[in-house]
């Protein structure tokens, strides 16, 4: 179907959730990503954020990349897809989960926090379903693209640097911040109550990080956007998974 008429702008925007974190990016040639799609219950949110750029009908979207599978980041997946006529991809190791094909682990029952136990059975009886069109493979991928498997927190997690805009999204594998505390900065690596193997997701972001690329921006999957002082802020995360 042919893209109805768009206006160039090129840059990285939060789509105004709250849950989990639903990021915008519209390169230099127009092509439009959004990393992460945000919980079922905050659709409207991504509606109007959407909106906010011209992005109203079927064509306006290329691409949602999804960061890992749990359902407040992959839970508007299916509904971008058939609204948008857009592909949604993933690692392949999350494919199978999303599309009801394996059964995840459970994340619940494991001695949590009380809310985040909470949050766990949410996860467990209502997890994201989405058809996969494109899995992503190590490295280089689409649209400028690198694409890091840390794994750990979801079997498929994934950090994705765009390189021409230096913007590194990091899912859940690296917050900036607290779940639904938008305006609070306080990084850390991947929550043990949540992730599948903590220490595992925490070790393969780290070893990332010690050799990373030059990073402008982190958008993470929870938190705000960090632009100032971003190569201290990182080098703080790597100088305490060191000590």
């Amino acid at each position: 179907m042919a893209r109805s008429h768009r206006a160039r702008r090129t840059g990285v925007w939060h789509l105004g959730t709250v849950v989990g974190n639903s990021w915008l990016l519209v390169d230099d040639d127009g092509v439009r990503v959004l990393v992460d799609s945000g919980h079922r219950a905050e659709r409207a949110l991504v509606v109007a954020g959407l909106a906010r750029f011209g992005i109203v009908r079927s064509g306006d979207l290329d691409v949602v990349l999804l960061t890992h599978r749990h359902c407040d980041h992959a839970g508007n997946a299916a509904w971008l897809r058939e609204r948008f006529d857009c592909a949604v991809a993933c690692h392949a190791a999350d494919r199978g989960a999303l599309e009801g094909a394996v059964r995840a682990a459970r994340l619940a029952g494991r001695g949590a926090p009380p809310v985040y136990e909470a949050l766990c059975r949410v996860e467990d009886s209502f997890p994201a379903r989405a058809v996969v069109d494109h899995t992503f493979v190590e490295g280089e991928g689409q649209h400028g693209f690198e694409v890091v498997h840390v794994g750990g927190h979801t079997e498929g997690s994934v950090l994705l640097y765009h390189q021409p805009s230096a913007t590194l999204f990091t899912g859940d594998a690296l917050v900036t911040g607290p779940p639904v505390q938008r305006m609070v900065v306080r990084p850390r690596l991947a929550y043990r109550s949540f992730s599948d193997d903590a220490d595992a997701c925490r070790a393969n972001t780290v070893r990332y990080l010690r050799s990373r690329p030059r990073i402008a921006r982190v958008c993470g999957g929870h938190g705000p956007m960090i632009t100032n002082d971003v190569e201290r802020w990182l080098e703080r995360i790597v100088g305490a998974r060191a000590g």
